[in-house]
């Protein structure tokens, strides 16, 4: 699924100011494309995604998911399991309980936590959240996938194991992928395409 954007403008209102964040942006991203975007804090990097994921206004689509920078995804008194049998139903609501536990299932085993589908979120370490979050987007069928800084809090070794894992489930689902982080190595470790956001008096430019 490719996205295509014209003339972008996003403003927000502070202490009687205007501050634009995004200002007459253009941007062209193929269907399974992985794409990273860096650059300072506020230049536009979340809100870019925000508004690709239908968060400012808009309506958001079944079709795209977003992983967000914290682990705290997940509903804390479902079990994982839960969390994406719920996510399932609420995104396919002609699905019955019984399939959608068995698409939970077959989702976390992807990502290497089906041994863990009946545990709580606060058993859970860090990665192996942000590991559910990406099961969670695989169970609903997104096809388009939105991560915003998804490792900056991983240590390195868990790192490079979500590495490998994101790229692999991006080849054999065939996903569009755009990544927002501020680490140019990982950047260049992970995606085809890595375009840098400028801060320029409030604009963001590539």
């Amino acid at each position: 699924m490719e996205i295509s954007l014209k003339g972008v403008t996003k403003e927000y209102h502070s202490g009687g100011n205007n501050i634009k964040v995004l200002d007459q942006l253009s941007l062209e991203i193929k269907s399974g494309e992985f794409v990273s975007i860096i650059g300072p804090s506020g230049c536009g990097k979340t809100t870019l995604l925000r508004h690709i994921a239908g968060f400012d206004g808009g309506k958001p689509s079944k079709e795209i998911f977003m992983i967000f920078q914290d682990s705290n995804q997940l509903f804390p008194w479902k079990t994982l399991g839960e969390n994406l049998s719920y996510a399932i139903r609420k995104t396919k609501r002609s699905i019955n309980r019984q399939t959608a536990d068995a698409k939970a299932k077959e989702s976390l085993s992807l990502v290497g936590l089906l041994d863990f589908y009946d545990y709580y979120p606060n058993q859970l370490s860090g990665g192996m959240k942000q590991r559910g979050a990406l099961a969670r987007a695989l169970a609903v069928d997104c096809r388009i996938l939105l991560m915003d800084e998804p490792f900056s809090s991983l240590d390195s070794d868990n790192k490079e194991l979500a590495y490998e894992l994101l790229l692999h489930i991006w080849k054999e689902k065939k996903l569009t992928v755009i990544f927002v982080t501020h680490d140019l190595a990982e950047a260049s470790r992970l995606s085809g395409r890595v375009l840098y956001f400028k801060d320029l008096n409030g604009k963001a430019v590539i």
